[in-house]
């Protein structure tokens, strides 16, 4: 229909023997070279938009060509004169929009030629090929011809090269009724995770083109399309399309599809009664056979799954996706959601990056760098894969490996453990011996406070699904404050203590406090494991909470300078008790404790009474004022040996036999095995 050149480009005349050429100057010296002939004359020229508008002849249809301008026009190799079928590219379909061209599609959706094609009617496209090359010959119009090889699209599934063809499709227009306006302005109202998500969105809506909605093929769901044998007109018509559906869900047999009736049943099995063509009130009509894109399929799950769902809600909490389903999955229910509703159809939306090898590349089975989840699963556990995906930071790409597992496995036996260990800690306690919170030690209400910190931490990651700051904060709280500070400062009163005495029950009501709210913390990530554990809880402990999903994750107040002040004291009693595992020679309950404070801070410490010695790990403990300790340092803890033996009960260095019926003990374990007897 049209031959392009470029428009800014340098063009020639040249006379070659009875011919006359219009070939790019920077390219005719390879053309002629390519064609030899008498020698060719340049006549004259001018840039490429010069020529634009003039006709050529058709070398073997009826028709002239036009010269058309397109900068998409090469000028390496051709002649700088390219053929423009605005019915078989997009490039040349803009270009025939632009010089207002037919739209000419002689190919049927075979590839075949239809009779617009001439005498090549009846012929597959690529066949037809050498005998055009023969008639254009035979005629005379063939200037040259050459193989070469060239890029050109194939089908990624046969490996057979596409043909194009501009057909009528159905679109949903982006632009009508301000649909892309619509959706751009409610993007800011979606949570989006990772915050990025929101700029992409409204990049994708942006750039987003006519959405064509149609497919040709001979299975999906069909669009109930009608065609007007009369006047010929297509159209889509509502009370069709309901009878359409209700027609698939009455027929439909389970096992089969019952979009197949579109094709095996007669067109009028879905026309309502005295139905016409809105053009001509024809009364006649044809089936159109074209299927939705499958993205406008999935694009109206929101519709079909919770607008149809007993117990779901409309709009959903979140979409969660591969970060590709920007321009899938997010933007297609989004466009439809505000085309049918006004608003989106999901609260929030979280992307997920790829899973690639421990090197970062892809997975793929034939390179052998695969992991099988089920496989993952049974050498570590289904925990330790769920685990694996809270440690890495799932909204980029995430790395996978035996390496990577294994060292995730062995956080998850710590934290395993640790359960484990607060188990058998609270195994004996009542529920009438559980202490009120505000008659706790002090200790174990700092302790308390240090778990309401964690719980404010986690529950917050949740809500922004931040899991790997979740993964994080286990971590810390299980070494820094559990194993490595409060298990320690409870193995006194806990294993040496009076079994029924207030300072044990306090320290098991803390315990119990930070096993049932671990269990809730873990169990969106450690599933099974939070499950086994909560089920180990006595009965009597349980209460109605008889799944570790009927607890309630532990919501902590607002951090205030309450709070502050709680988790700045419980921090500098790790520090001081750091001192004191760090001690070279005598260790623990060898040692006894001078502890020197500053005058703001000895108050606190005081009001921990033996709570303090507890932190410390020592047998023995003095505390006194300083005042050349800066108020906000910490004290000066001196360590000196403990003053008595070691008590063959509690092991700590105090004086022993004081009651002569037990020389070999220290007084409050006497007095604790007295009452035993």
């Amino acid at each position: 229909m049209a031959i392009a050149l470029k428009p800014d480009a340098a063009y020639g005349v040249y006379r070659r023997g009875d011919e006359l050429l219009l070939l790019a100057d920077n390219l005719a010296d390879g053309v002629f070279a390519r064609a030899p002939g008498p020698a060719a004359t340049r006549l004259g020229g001018a840039a490429g938009t010069a020529f634009v508008g003039a006709n050529v002849r058709h070398p073997f249809m009826q028709r002239d060509s036009l010269l058309a301008g397109a900068e998409y026009v090469e000028l390496e190799t051709g002649t700088g004169a390219v053929h423009t079928a605005p019915g078989h590219g997009v490039d040349d379909f803009e270009t025939g929009l632009r010089f207002n061209l037919p739209v000419l599609n002689p190919v049927d959706a075979r590839g075949i030629f239809t009779s617009e094609a001439g005498p090549y009617a009846r012929m597959h496209i690529l066949k037809a090929n050498d005998r055009i090359i023969d008639d254009l010959a035979a005629s005379g119009a063939l200037f040259a011809q050459e193989q070469y090889s060239h890029s050109y699209p194939h089908c990624w599934r046969c490996k057979n090269p596409v043909i194009f063809r501009a057909t009528s499709q159905w679109f949903i227009a982006m632009d009508v009724n301000r649909l892309r306006k619509r959706c751009e302005e409610k993007i800011p109202d979606i949570h989006w995770y990772p915050a990025w998500g929101e700029s992409r969105m409204l990049q994708m809506i942006a750039n987003h083109p006519e959405w064509c909605i149609s497919r040709q093929r001979t299975w999906g769901t069909p669009i109930p399309a009608l065609v007007c044998r009369d006047c010929g007109e297509t159209f889509l018509d509502p009370e069709v399309a309901h009878n359409v559906a209700r027609i698939f869900r009455e027929r439909g047999v389970e096992g089969t599809n019952a979009s197949d009736l579109w094709w095996t049943e007669p067109v009028e099995t879905f026309l309502p009664a005295g139905f016409a063509c809105p053009k001509c009130r024809g009364t006649s009509f044809d089936k159109e056979f074209n299927i939705v894109d499958i993205w406008f399929e999935s694009g109206v799950t929101h519709r079909a799954v919770l607008r149809h769902r007993e117990g779901l809600h409309w709009p959903a909490d979140l979409y969660l996706e591969g970060s590709d389903q920007y321009r899938g999955w997010f933007r297609s229910n989004l466009i439809t959601a505000v085309a049918t509703a006004g608003a989106p159809p999901y609260k929030a939306a979280v992307s997920t990056g790829w899973v690639v090898d421990a090197e970062g590349r892809a997975m793929h089975k034939s390179t052998g760098n695969y992991v099988a989840a089920d496989d993952a699963m049974k050498k570590y556990g289904a925990d330790v894969l769920r685990l694996w995906t809270a440690s890495v930071e799932f909204t980029a790409d995430m790395r996978l490996g035996d390496t990577m597992l294994d060292s995730v496995g062995s956080v998850y036996r710590n934290l395993r453990y640790r359960l484990r260990m607060l188990l058998g800690l609270i195994d004996d306690l009542e529920l009438d011996q559980l202490v009120a919170r505000e008659h706790l030690e002090p200790i174990d209400r700092l302790a308390l406070a240090r778990l309401d910190d964690l719980s404010h931490t986690i529950v917050k990651a949740y809500e922004e699904y931040r899991l790997h700051d979740v993964y994080l904060a286990l971590i810390e709280f299980d070494g820094d404050d559990l194993s490595g500070f409060y298990i320690d400062v409870l193995k006194d009163p806990m294993y040496s203590g009076e079994r029924g005495g207030k300072r044990r029950r306090s320290a098991q009501t803390a315990l119990f406090a930070i096993l049932r709210s671990l269990c809730a913390l873990m169990a969106p990530i450690l599933s099974f494991t939070a499950e086994e554990a909560w089920q180990s809880v006595p009965a009597r402990l349980r209460g109605e909470a008889l799944s570790v999903f009927d607890l309630e994750l532990p919501r902590a107040s607002e951090r205030g300078t309450h709070e502050a002040a709680e988790r700045a004291l419980w921090d500098r009693l790790k520090r001081m008790r750091a001192v004191v595992a760090a001690a070279e020679g005598m260790r623990d309950f060898q040692l006894q404790a001078h502890v020197h404070a500053a005058s703001a801070l000895e108050p606190a410490l005081r009001a921990l009474g033996d709570n303090l010695r507890e932190a410390l790990v020592v047998s023995a403990l003095s505390l006194d004022v300083d005042s050349g300790i800066a108020a906000d340092a910490d004290p000066r803890v001196v360590l000196a040996p403990a003053e008595g033996g070691k008590c063959s009960r509690c092991w700590k260095t105090l004086p022993l036999g004081q009651d002569h019926a037990h020389p070999m003990l220290c007084t409050p374990c006497a007095t604790i095995v007295d009452r035993l007897v």
